[in-house]
């Protein structure tokens, strides 16, 4: 799953890491590593990636 996520960021300028919590996901800006999104399940780390493209 992670690695679909970060396929799908990677043209969004984003990354997509495991949480310290099981199956959330944090996401960050590749370009200068601020904070987008933290503790998001697949679904709303997939709506993230939708608003930045």
């Amino acid at each position: 799953m992670l690695e679909d996520l970060n396929k799908k960021a990677k043209s969004a300028g984003l990354h997509v890491a495991d949480a310290k919590k099981a199956d959330l996901f944090s996401i960050r800006k590749v370009k200068n590593g601020k904070l987008v999104a933290k503790n998001v399940t697949a679904e709303e780390a997939l709506k993230v990636i939708k608003k930045s493209k």
